[in-house]
């Protein structure tokens, strides 16, 4: 008798946690019949969706009958619904990259993430090959293929004991849970496991029947309130919006296919263009078609680019002639211009010879062939050493770079003209992802005092003060500043 009232006492504490399966139930997984297609369905789209509940536009129909007629596995129908532009809306276009990254996890191989660095690792995907890449990543990976195989729904199985990861897997598992009747999508676009994730000590898991909400973490202020914006990455150079020192290198090989063109071609125009947005109707597609089809090397393919009336109309027709050419440099050369002859040297030429001339001078240079070749695409190669430029170019790079969501066409005038011309070198500012540029900022602890006031309001509220330390300082004055917030002071705690 007590055994029966102990399972039972189990299974109603992991409803209370929110998680709606029994402990003996069998996972869903198709059978040699076939007849349980209905419940595959079901539960494909309720995992994979956060238990959101989709109008019948946002089915992914076309993946759904081939399911039915037996052409697509149960795990292709996974990846399909992870591919599909609703998940994309409700997933990755409302949600901060960890939020993002965490519920690909769950949906996909049912459990959190186990690290900052597995995190980091999927931001990263996500950033350099896109969004397709960063779903099929976890769908294709051999821990979804030994969890589930081809034709079980996944499941959320680190509700038990997973072998290889830590035990506080059950902890954020539980954190991820938002009750039986709640919806990924209503828990909000902040991460739940970031707090672990990143080194802060476990904290209680209330229960949702209980409604008590997680406690304050006091000394970790950029998770208590506002907008995301906590860095997942690790390295310092995440803070100028270049990722890495060394920078990733896209080769064009014979065997591509066109997945990997398509992720080159993205790569192009990311750095070509400075990072834009381009509308359909905006882009070269005879030129495009052109290198899809292998009449064009990456090497002719970046000259045409620079060539097109888009790339002149916003980088020559409207911006500062030096702007011109340090942009010029970027995008070509992936570095800032040397010094203020080679800015005169390129300006002497669109002058003289004209704008194609001017386009041909650096695509055609030794560097250019050195550098890259015919078939690497272009790098931002100034945020690392090379020979025979300055230090000082190092800095002057790293101006040029707008941060990973800013454009390199917001701006019209010299971000380095001045310190080309002779001028003391430049103070290059951090984004808000960065962590404090101090050699002993980790070490230290600083209390800032901020008074803050509502938007269209002339009522100050009162003061709040944060005490922080030093490799989040940044952050904590981005989120700050996020808040209309005015900083009275910032003392360092002795």
């Amino acid at each position: 008798m007590s055994s029966l009232t102990s399972l039972s006492d189990q299974r109603t504490q992991k409803y209370s946690f929110g998680v709606a399966r029994d402990l003996d139930s069998d996972p869903v997984r198709l059978s040699p019949s076939r007849d349980n297609l209905d419940a595959v369905v079901n539960s494909a789209y309720r995992q994979v969706f956060g238990g959101i509940g989709l109008f019948e536009v946002d089915r992914v129909s076309i993946a759904e009958s081939r399911l039915r007629q037996g052409n697509l596995t149960v795990k292709g129908f996974v990846e399909a619904l992870g591919k599909s532009s609703a998940y994309e809306r409700i997933f990755l276009n409302t949600a901060s990259p960890h939020r993002f990254v965490e519920l690909n996890y769950k949906h996909f191989l049912g459990r959190p993430p186990a690290s900052e660095a597995e995190v980091s690792t999927h931001v990263k995907l996500l950033r350099e090959q896109g969004y397709a890449a960063e779903i099929s990543s976890y769908v294709n990976s051999d821990e979804y293929q030994e969890a589930f195989g081809d034709d079980t729904v996944p499941y959320l199985r680190s509700v038990n004991s997973l072998v290889g990861f830590a035990q506080d897997t059950f902890n954020k598992t539980f954190r991820l849970s938002g009750g039986a009747a709640a919806s990924d999508f209503s828990m909000g676009r902040r991460s739940r496991t970031v707090a672990e994730l990143l080194g802060y000590p476990n904290y209680a898991i209330p229960l949702p029947s209980q409604g008590r909400p997680l406690p304050k973490l006091s000394n970790f202020a950029r998770v208590t309130k506002g907008p995301q914006s906590v860095p997942v990455v690790s390295s310092p150079y995440g803070g100028f919006g270049v990722g890495e020192r060394v920078q990733p290198r896209y080769v064009r090989q014979a065997k591509d296919d066109a997945i990997d063109k398509a992720t080159l071609l993205r790569q192009l125009y990311r750095h070509v263009m400075g990072n834009p947005h381009l509308m359909e109707t905006e882009r070269p597609h005879a030129l495009e078609s052109q290198f899809l089809s292998g009449r064009l090397s990456v090497r002719e393919f970046v000259r045409g680019l620079c060539k097109t009336p888009l790339y002149r109309s916003r980088f020559f027709e409207t911006t500062a002639p030096y702007r011109f050419v340090e942009i010029n440099y970027k995008h070509v050369l992936g570095r800032s211009p040397e010094s203020q002859a080679e800015m005169g040297a390129q300006l002497d030429r669109v002058i003289t010879v004209g704008y194609d001339a001017a386009i041909d001078w650096l695509v055609d240079s030794e560097e250019y062939s050195n550098a890259f070749g015919e078939d690497v695409v272009p790098y931002l190669r100034g945020v690392s050493s090379g020979d025979g430029r300055s230090q000082a170019n190092f800095n002057r790079t790293l101006s040029l770079v707008p941060g990973y969501a800013g454009s390199d066409s917001v701006r019209s005038d010299s971000r380095t003209v001045d310190t080309v011309a002779g001028a003391s070198s430049l103070a290059v500012a951090t984004r808000s992802t960065a962590s404090s540029g101090s050699v002993d900022a980790p070490g230290k602890r600083f209390r800032i005092v901020v008074r803050s006031q509502r938007a269209g309001s002339r009522r100050r509220l009162a003061t709040t003060t944060y005490v922080v330390s030093g490799d989040n300082i940044t952050s904590q004055l981005a989120f700050i500043h996020r808040d209309s917030g005015r900083i009275v002071s910032l003392t360092e705690i002795t």
